[in-house]
């Protein structure tokens, strides 16, 4: 995502900010989750392979188990990199934008995007309640599927909630465009983005001592 510095306030003792706050940690904690599903689907994977083949012992119901957790580490973290803007954008029309007029069009993407989880929220809830209703279970060890099934409705309602705050977000700022940017992500223009993206491989002395092409930096200012 690509724009200038965010306008700043004194917003940020605000009840939607404290909110804002509070419905993060959520959204780090499933996020946590995910990452721990991963690890779990890595360590799982590793055991198999030398117990099948040394000892020619496999993990029963093997398949079963990751494609369970597969729905953690898919759906878990979706409201948080919607939150920091992770998802994949097209920024060449947005880009021209700033003030109002990008917060308008931010605004309409992310109403669209709340009507779309909605329809899924209950696409999912179905078919949810189909499995638990008929008892689904998975071929090798007979594990229930309404589990992994009812993760993905209430993962989209965690998306839903941070949709609506988003929404609330860019229509305030649409209203005061110097107010104090809460609950939507903080757009960055590629070299910040670089720079982070350096301090998370090599560090923060790494990153400041980075240098870009000129002739880059200059095209950007005109």
């Amino acid at each position: 995502m690509t724009s200038t510095n965010p306008p700043r306030g004194s917003a940020s003792g605000s009840a939607f900010a404290a909110f804002d706050r509070g419905f993060s940690k959520l959204e780090d904690f499933l996020n946590g989750a995910s990452a721990l599903a991963i690890f779990f689907v890595m360590l799982i994977g590793v055991v198999q392979v030398f117990s099948r083949k040394l000892l020619n012992i496999p993990i029963p119901g093997y398949i079963d188990f990751i494609e369970q957790s597969m729905v953690v580490f898919a759906f878990f973290g979706i409201a948080y990199c919607q939150r920091l803007g992770g998802h994949v954008r097209m920024d060449l029309f947005m880009a021209k934008f700033s003030d109002r007029p990008l917060y308008f069009f931010e605004a309409l993407a992310t109403l669209i995007g709340l009507v779309v989880i909605t329809i899924l929220i209950d696409t999912s809830w179905l078919h949810f309640m189909r499995a638990y209703e008929l008892g689904d279970s998975t071929i090798d060890v007979g594990l229930p599927i309404w589990p992994a099934k009812l993760a993905i409705p209430l993962a989209f309602g965690i998306l839903w909630v941070r949709f609506a705050l988003q929404l609330i977000g860019f229509i305030r700022l649409f209203i005061y465009p110097s107010a104090e940017i809460i609950a939507v992500p903080v757009i960055e223009d590629v070299i910040t983005t670089a720079r982070h993206e350096i301090e998370d491989a090599l560090g923060e002395e790494a990153a400041k001592e980075a240098k870009f092409d000129e002739t880059y930096i200059k095209k950007g200012k005109k």
